[in-house]
């Protein structure tokens, strides 16, 4: 008897959950209330977290640019998974004393701040001029950075601002720029028959409907030039969509599918002669090149390797699904994992590690492999954890965690050391992929 491991487990996973009202994505939260917002730890971590404060020196007719500078600043920092942000409450500094140039050093040196950020607004006719500096609390100076003065920008371009800031202070300080500002895009199950697909930044903020057809649209990834790849019912079987134009079309299924790096091709899960195979697919045209699979077994959730010449996938062949690999012309297949019942998910990242989702007691959680076969374990005990994928520079991962109820989207540094919610609402959400 065959056994089917279609990709279907998070959709069936997410009907199953009882349906919640859908809060509305806010703002984020004022510099005050990232104290109380969820931070888990898991497991040893390759770095240790540098104290920073996050100083207000002025704000002039801008409250709500002010309050939207601090709070993506004092966020960012927090979730870079850098940075442990100091309580504004434990400040000894006089902040009428404070300014972008005159700094009390012994003040910020005894709540702890290796780091400390200052900014400050002020109101120019409809515009804004926007200030931040960063300075080295340790050196007692202060630290250039390439993005810290914004004159005259528009008071929606703030948060573009703190962002762009933030990404300039983790380089100077690791040698290797942030992302935030970088997107995020996942499905979101609007009612019982449909599914949207929504994107996000990498703070949970600038939520923004990417589709929307009345249909179910499922399984969306980021492809070359930007344009979404993506499993719509639109045309009454499930075919891939690249973008607004539908690639495919015929009586085979399609479930889940992959461009390469280079653009030129796409790897899909399809059914075909009763079982799923991998097949290999003119991204320009929709048309099959090849097969890349042809077995008795079921083959799933395809997934390209950084460099292109690798494609990792879910395959039955052992009687339960495990992740597989083999070469981009379908040779050298071999099984990838040895340990667990029920491996599925699988996403190619840095250094040809594989993320994946496995059971273990009845549970969901994350798992990374590398080519020889090694294990290490990202989530425990936390609830279901499923569907990660990589950030664009590898040091984060993506995935959706039901630990506080419902399906959530989070984020987690690349080892699961530091791990945060960014979906401010608890909804159906499923796979998603970081631009």
């Amino acid at each position: 008897m065959k056994y089917h491991v279609l990709p279907v487990l998070a959709l069936l996973m997410s009907v199953m959950m009882p349906a919640r009202a859908h809060a509305e994505p806010g703002d984020v939260p004022a510099v005050g209330d990232l104290f109380d917002s969820i931070h888990v730890v898991i497991g040893p971590s390759r770095q240790s977290l540098q104290s920073i404060a996050v100083q207000q020196v002025a704000c002039e007719g801008a409250d709500k640019s002010c309050t939207q500078a601090g709070g993506t600043v004092s966020r960012d920092l927090e979730i870079s998974g850098f940075f442990k942000v100091l309580d504004p409450r434990s400040f000894l500094a006089d902040p009428k004393a404070e300014t972008l140039v005159a700094t009390s050093w012994a003040d910020w040196m005894n709540v702890g701040a290796s780091w400390l950020v200052k900014y400050s607004v002020k109101k120019a006719g409809e515009r804004v001029d926007v200030e931040f500096r960063l300075y080295d609390v340790n050196e007692k100076r202060a630290r250039q950075v390439s993005a810290q003065s914004f004159p005259g920008i528009s008071p929606t371009k703030v948060r573009g601002a703190a962002h762009r800031f933030v990404n300039a202070v983790i380089k100077e300080i690791t040698g290797q720029p942030g992302i935030f500002g970088s997107r995020i895009v996942v499905s979101l199950k609007s009612d019982a028959a449909t599914r949207d697909i929504v994107t996000m930044e990498m703070d949970g903020s600038g939520r923004g409907v990417a589709v929307k057809n009345g249909s179910a649209n499922m399984f969306p990834r980021w492809s070359k030039g930007g344009k979404l790849l993506y499993t719509s019912f639109k045309s009454g079987l499930p075919q891939l969509y690249l973008g607004d134009r539908q690639l495919t079309d015929g009586v085979h299924e399609y479930r889940g599918a992959e461009m390469s790096p280079d653009g030129k091709s796409i790897a899909a899960s399809v059914d075909m002669d009763g079982q799923s195979d991998i097949v290999l697919i003119d991204s320009d045209t929709g048309k099959l090149v090849r097969k890349l699979t042809d077995t008795p077994w079921d083959e799933v959730s395809p997934t390209w390797s950084n460099g292109g010449n690798l494609i990792a996938y879910v395959s039955s062949e052992a009687g339960r699904p495990q992740i597989h690999i083999m070469n981009s012309d379908g040779s050298g297949q071999r099984r990838l994992t040895m340990a667990g019942q029920y491996n599925t998910s699988p996403r190619f990242g840095p250094g040809n590690r594989v993320v994946f989702s496995g059971m273990d007691m009845f549970r969901s959680d994350l798992f990374v492999v590398d080519l020889e076969g090694n294990i290490s374990r990202l989530t425990q005990e936390q609830g279901n954890n499923k569907d990660a994928a990589w950030s664009p520079d590898g040091r984060y991962l993506v995935f959706l965690s039901d630990r506080t109820g419902d399906w959530q989207v989070w984020i987690m540094t690349e080892d699961g050391r530091y791990q945060f919610p960014i979906s401010p609402d608890r909804g159906r959400f499923g796979t998603p992929d970081w631009r």
